[in-house]
């Protein structure tokens, strides 16, 4: 670090530091020194979100997830996929593959859903009434394994507050009553009394029977199955719209696949009661098996019925084909075909059933997909070429001799009419055994158990994440506040952009704090920190202030040193109050001046009445009515005096002149504290008769640009800065600072 000194303003040295390091630059210590000094801030921020977080993971209702497993078997093995092997051409193709998709939309259907939420009467809410927010936690703490016993001195007759339940059935309103909150009152004997929403008493019964009564907004009816709780506790009974409450299952239940084209589907839901929870999805699952299979047996029943349906035509067709090949028979005698004619006659058998075996595949298919769907118009593309080759062969057939084409006719017709029988009936008869046996093909994998940890909220996330967001939150917190101030913390800044020393940096204390209350109160006696706490680490750092203003003094031109600010709260009084008692303590004849006229308060500090003081002197007074003399030893004082009109107009007069050069030769010191230079225009008016002026800067409260207007005003009026001294300077900056940063270590007196 470079000294440069530059004789400036009549003399005076001032003096400009560089650092190489950079002092504007942020260092880590910076920001360890910010947290560490927002403490306090960051501790209650933490200790708020702790409590809130706190609140929330044990007043929260718990929230139970409840899941189901599928497994979504290939659709290929349908109704007829075991008949294939029979009759290949009945099954292959004619059902498509069932999506994951499409069975995930099936699994949020309505006709699932709402059998799930007529089967457990989902639209019915019944629920005990608890305390407001800390209800479930009473409860559960009643109920749970802390086995809680409420003392008898707490009355919560008509609230639920342990183990209360009910289950009710049936409840039946109009339409204009849904949604309306009811209230069923507990009675002895498993009794009950039911209250509508205006608190009338509408119906009475008890616990498992059916109960009705006619309202102004129509019928009610009732049936409770169970209800445990001490008489006169209440719970709240609601209807809602089944369509409504449909609908809202519906977006709350989560179907999804759990990994891509595995065909296993997940089905959660997430609920306030474990039980309830569980039996829903458990509820959903077994009704969609059901659908799956009711349907995979219908087209079966379907297909059976159509195949049953032709054999008795097949039948007689074959009985009429071998009546007519038998008469042939026995009128011609037998007829030998040749080699060719009888690989012909096996084409066109072999066609003709190949051609029926597609035309019955059509049929089905129409029975599902348009006449334009690709699946029908490629089996009517292979029926139109089976019927071209049928053509052809029909022509070869022709060229034979008319005997021989009819008994080749005649025995075709047979051996088609057989073959074709023998698979329908075969088919028939595997159909029937598949249908003995018929299962759908979604495998139910996992069923729901009844949850016993909730999935929200988890105490330990919960606490751990306020624990996390609190400090966070108040470490944030504890830079927008720094960012907010803009105070300058670092005196190496100021020395920079000042070109002026820091000649000491004066740590914050706590004892201060408690003598400047009393100042601020009035009250009797002396309040200085020098005197009261001469051990006080602020003191030390007073003392080095002495030293420097000691060397410093050397070059200044007279022995009237200048204490002031650029705002009020600085702590202008407090250093020149506390230097002129240690000055003095060394010996030295000091004399401190109140030079804020308008608000000083030098003389509380002291104990001594404000008047006759400064402002007396300068409009005539004599000067040795307003010198206090030893206040300390060795320590005189010239309070405020009189409140003038226009104080800074006293200033400018000879008189002001006149009595500083009056009291030079008497003291060593002369120390005036004037008030903040933004304020005012009288620190430029005293300045101009100091040797010495120095500029009081608070740690963190001062904005750099505020003291560069004040060192920039001062310059304005003639008045060479000579030093700045820092103010309320934490003392942690002992172990997390270095150079300038004003950290202070105890150092104690040994005994002995």
């Amino acid at each position: 670090m470079a000294i440069n000194y530059d004789d400036r303003y009549d003399g005076r040295y001032e003096t400009r530091f560089t650092d190489a390091a950079g002092p504007g630059r942020l260092q880590l210590s910076d920001y360890l020194r910010t947290i560490v000094r927002g403490r306090r801030t960051v501790v209650t921020v933490t200790l708020l979100a702790l409590a809130l977080g706190g609140a929330y993971a044990f007043l929260a209702p718990p929230t139970y997830r409840a899941d189901v497993l599928f497994h979504v078997e290939d659709r290929a093995a349908n109704a007829n996929g075991a008949a294939s092997g029979a009759l290949p051409s009945l099954g292959g193709g004619a059902e498509a593959k069932s999506s994951t998709a499409a069975q995930i939309e099936l699994l949020k259907s309505r006709l699932v859903v709402e059998e799930a939420v007529r089967t457990l009467h989902l639209d019915i809410t019944a629920t005990p009434r608890r305390l407001p927010v800390v209800g479930g936690m009473l409860a559960g703490l009643v109920n749970g394994h802390w086995g809680v016993r409420l003392p008898s001195f707490i009355d919560l007759s008509g609230f639920a507050w342990g183990n209360e339940s009910i289950a009710v059935s049936r409840f039946d309103t109009t339409k204009q009553m849904y949604d309306a909150n009811f209230t069923l009152v507990a009675g002895a004997g498993n009794s009950f009394l039911l209250r509508d929403p205006g608190g009338n008493a509408i119906l009475s019964g008890h616990v498992g029977e059916t109960v009705q009564t006619d309202t102004a907004d129509g019928p009610i009816t009732l049936h409770v199955d169970r209800l445990t709780g001490a008489p006169g506790t209440r719970f709240r009974l609601a209807r809602a719209s089944t369509l409504g409450t449909v609908d809202r299952l519906q977006k709350t239940v989560l179907v999804e696949e759990t990994a891509p084209q595995s065909g296993v589907i997940r089905v959660s839901l997430e609920g306030g009661d474990a039980a309830l929870t569980a039996a829903v999805v458990n509820n959903m699952a077994q009704q969609f098996v059901r659908q799956d299979l009711a349907n995979r047996s219908s087209e079966t029943q379907h297909t059976l019925a159509f195949l049953e349906q032709q054999l008795p035509g097949l039948r007689k067709e074959l009985d009429d084909a071998q009546q007519h090949y038998d008469k042939f028979r026995n009128a011609h005698g037998t007829v030998d075909l040749g080699e060719e004619n009888r690989l012909l006659l096996q084409q066109v058998a072999d066609n003709k059933n190949r051609l029926l075996d597609l035309q019955q595949q059509r049929v089905q298919m129409l029975q599902r997909f348009t006449p334009s769907h690709p699946a029908v118009a490629a089996l009517d593309a292979q029926i139109a070429a089976l019927q071209g080759a049928q053509t052809n062969i029909n022509r070869n057939v022709t060229a034979a001799p008319d005997t021989e084409q009819t008994a080749q006719r005649l025995r075709r017709d047979v051996q088609m009419k057989t073959e074709q029988y023998n698979t329908l009936l075969a088919s028939v008869q595997q159909l029937r055994v598949t249908q003995a046996g018929q299962v759908g093909g979604v495998r139910l994998v996992d069923l729901a158990e009844t949850p016993d940890d909730p999935v929200r909220p988890k105490r330990l996330v919960v606490m751990l994440g306020a624990l996390g967001g609190g400090l966070v939150l108040g470490i944030l917190l504890t830079f927008f506040r720094r960012a907010v101030r803009g105070g300058v913390e670092r005196p190496d800044e100021l020395e920079v952009m000042l070109g002026v020393p820091v000649f000491a940096a004066v740590p914050r204390s706590e004892t201060q704090l408690r003598l400047q209350h009393s100042v601020a109160q009035r009250r009797r006696g002396q309040h200085v920190l020098a005197q009261q706490a001469p051990a006080d680490l602020a003191v030390e750092g007073v003392r080095n202030l002495r030293t420097s203003l000691q060397l410093s003094l050397a070059h200044a031109s007279n022995n009237v040193v200048m204490i002031t600010g650029s705002r009020p709260d600085a702590g202008k009084s407090f250093l020149s109050v506390n230097l002129s008692a240690l000055v003095a303590s060394a010996h030295k004849r000091t004399l401190i001046i109140d030079g804020d006229m308008r608000r000083g308060d030098v003389h509380s500090h002291f104990g001594i009445p404000h008047q006759p003081g400064l402002s007396d002197v300068l409009r005539g007074a004599d000067l040795e009515t307003a010198i206090r003399h030893d206040v300390l030893p060795g320590l005189d004082v010239i309070p405020k005096g009189t409140l003038p009109t226009h104080p800074a107009e006293l200033l400018m007069s000879p008189r002001f002149q006149s009595m500083l050069d009056e009291l030079k030769p008497r003291y060593d010191l002369v120390i005036i504290d004037t008030p903040p230079v933004l304020a005012v225009t009288d620190p430029t008016l005293v300045g101009r008769y100091a040797g010495t002026t120095l500029l009081v800067v608070r740690h963190g409260r001062q904005p750099l640009n505020e003291i560069i207007e004040t060192a920039k005003r001062l310059r304005n009026g003639g008045v060479g800065l000579r030093g700045v001294l820092m103010t309320d300077v934490p003392q942690e900056g002992a172990f997390l600072g270095s150079g300038y940063q004003g950290g202070y270590y105890g150092y104690d007196s040994i005994a002995g």
